[in-house]
């Protein structure tokens, strides 16, 4: 599985690459469209899939934006910057909290200043449930369900010139990630330090069993006394891409075997 650090520095790669090769990122975005299903749900090598309120169409929609966009300048990483979008993920993720907004009402604009100076001008991305750097790149483009685009407008917004990442675990999505931008950035000579997350991202426990092409699992468990044993029958749900319903069971000791 992705360690935290490999998908916070995938992420800054894959920006750079769509940044200064936006055509040939639309056409490694156009060879993913094969994974979204006709109820809009997009299926996830090594993850389980995400229902889309667009599907394919904001897919495509991106790959025509891309191929309209001229290369940019790649973004120069910054440790200060890095660590106000880390500080947002290690306040907000662990709580379940999704935006922009801190656990106690800060800002983008309060994180970046603890850390230093900004100039000209500065943004915030932030997705959540990607375990690549391609797919969380991707999701900022699509901006699914966000007719406005603003997340692309941003990762596309030429007057930026530095970046800075930040990753961790979400309590609700698995995932997050922060993404902070700047015209300009000059960091504080006293920086607070900033935990990092170290270690692999969890799977998710229900990935193991997945049942091949469903896209939602929905659980029925019920404990049951059998030969002096205690035992779980499990009856699973799965909606399937096609819109059927499939109905798998299981029983295991759920105190396990001696």
């Amino acid at each position: 599985m992705l360690s935290y650090e490999k998908l916070m520095n995938d992420i800054h790669k894959e920006i750079n690459n769509l940044r200064t090769k936006p055509l040939e990122f639309a056409g490694r975005m156009e060879n993913t469209s094969s994974s979204y299903r006709e109820n809009n749900a997009r299926m996830r090598q090594g993850a389980v899939p995400v229902m889309t309120r667009e599907g394919v169409s904001a897919l495509m929609e991106t790959v025509q934006a891309l191929k309209a966009t001229k290369p940019m300048g790649a973004l120069a990483i910054v440790d200060g910057m890095s660590r106000a979008a880390q500080s947002h993920c290690n306040d907000t993720g662990p709580l379940g909290i999704v935006g922009h907004i801190g656990s106690k009402e800060s800002t983008l604009q309060d994180r970046l200043e603890s850390f230093g100076r900004w100039g000209d001008c500065i943004g915030e991305t932030i997705d959540y449930g990607s375990i690549t750097g391609f797919e969380s790149v991707c999701a900022l483009l699509i901006d699914d369900g966000l007719p406005s685009r603003p997340h692309r407008n941003i990762v596309l917004n030429p007057r930026f010139k530095k970046i800075g990442v930040g990753v961790g675990r979400h309590s609700q999505y698995t995932t997050m990630a922060c993404c902070v931008f700047a015209g300009d950035f000059n960091e504080k000579d006293d920086m607070a330090d900033v935990m990092f997350p170290k270690g692999n991202i969890e799977k998710n426990s229900e990935l193991k069993d997945w049942l091949e092409d469903a896209i939602k699992l929905t659980c029925e468990i019920r404990t049951e006394e059998e030969a002096g044993r205690t035992v779980k029958r499990i009856k699973k749900y799965w909606e399937m891409s096609d819109g059927t319903t499939q109905i798998t069971e299981e029983i295991s000791n759920d105190l396990g075997e001696e």
